[in-house]
């Protein structure tokens, strides 16, 4: 018995270790600022945990139908080759994220690639790795592609079509290096098939059900119903699939609230503060570079914000922080979110190997081309 709760214990930590350092950074906050733990509720945007609730429901129950599975099936007759699926799923993840957003473009692709498994013996890692990577380079060029772009489109007033247009020659540069690092990152080989895939189940209301809420609940955040939706998808898994719940990776939800308190608390930090000052953030190359860096101690979306209070080259600040989004981890949300559907530690090693080189990359380039 005592085996298996230690064993249980050290799946759970190397499932959840990511939370130790964020646990850890707003234990300090606690002791170094108590004066703002009153605060914590104001920090945090409930209205992306509440939207995230849902699609974690919604996405849970679709993957439990096992049903993603037959569609994957034609997928891969279809594809043929590592490099042939890793294409056609970097394009899918790219175009959902510019009118979904990139995190529920996520919620949509990264179920389908882990409808392979039992169908296929290649790696499923390194297709989510990628997929990451293709949500935060098709975001780029929309205002509503990511949580960022929102904030800068609406804190300067501009048009749909002109934002667009300004962000247009940074999505042509991120998308050709990331072609390019699939090519390279994917062999043409054929695609290993299992002899004798496993026989699942499949749940065919369960999926028709949560595909018919997944639809509701996407339009009810363009809507901003998501609140009601939420309530009758909770509602309809009560009564009928209470798995779901059981199933639902509630502790994603718990790192995402204990990040926005991080995040908040270190763009309040004097020395971040001083730091940024020595900069000359009204030039756009400073401020480039600045929500790129930023990007990587507090994430795009808290850095886009941050910059904002100190200079007012918003092109810049966009530029930097959406390239931004790209390398560590903790610098996209979608990132984080795609990493957990693995659920395996070296996940993370992994995803660094491509995404740190990728910034690299891109960052150069961008930099070159639009700053020297």
């Amino acid at each position: 018995m005592e085996n298996t709760y230690k064993q249980r214990a050290k799946t759970f930590l190397n499932r959840n270790f990511i939370f130790l350092p964020f646990l850890s950074l707003l234990f300090l906050f606690m002791v170094v600022y108590p004066q703002q733990i009153s605060k914590y509720p104001q920090f945090i945007d409930w209205k992306t945990v509440l939207n995230l609730t849902g699609l974690l429901l919604v996405v849970t129950a679709i993957k439990e139908s096992a049903f993603v599975g037959r569609f994957s099936r034609s997928l891969l007759i279809k594809t043929s080759t590592e490099r042939g699926l890793a294409l056609a799923l970097v394009t899918l993840s790219a175009l959902l994220s510019m009118v979904l957003t990139n995190d529920i473009a996520l919620f949509i692709t990264i179920p389908l690639t882990l409808g392979f498994a039992g169908i296929i013996e290649n790696d499923l890692k390194k297709f989510i790795i990628f997929q990451a990577l293709a949500v935060n380079v098709g975001s780029t060029l929309s205002p509503v592609g990511n949580p960022q772009n929102l904030f800068l489109w609406h804190q300067w007033g501009l048009s749909f079509f002109r934002f667009a247009v300004k962000m247009f020659p940074l999505f042509i540069v991120l998308l050709v290096v990331l072609l390019l690092f699939v090519r390279l990152a994917f062999p043409a080989k054929k695609l290993t098939f299992y002899t004798e895939p496993p026989k699942v189940r499949v749940n065919t209301r369960l999926f028709v059900l949560s595909f018919v809420l997944l639809v509701v609940f996407v339009a009810s955040i363009e809507w901003g119903k998501a609140l009601y939706a939420l309530a009758g998808v909770v509602l309809l898994y009560l009564l009928f699939y209470r798995r779901v719940f059981l199933k639902t990776d509630w502790a994603l939800l718990l790192l995402f609230v204990i990040m926005f308190v991080d995040f908040h608390l270190l763009s309040i930090v004097p020395f971040i503060t001083r730091f940024v000052m020595h900069f000359d953030v009204h030039a756009g190359s400073d401020s480039f570079v600045s929500g790129l860096l930023y990007s990587q101690l507090m994430s795009n979306v808290p850095a886009a914000i941050f910059m904002s209070k100190f200079s007012t080259r918003w092109q810049a600040i966009a530029y930097g922080v959406n390239v931004g989004g790209n390398g560590l981890v903790i610098a996209s949300l979608a990132n984080i979110i795609a990493l957990r559907f693995v659920g395996r530690k070296s996940v993370w090693i992994d995803f660094h190997k491509y995404s740190i080189l990728y910034l690299t990359v891109t960052a150069v380039l961008v930099y070159m081309i639009f700053y020297f």
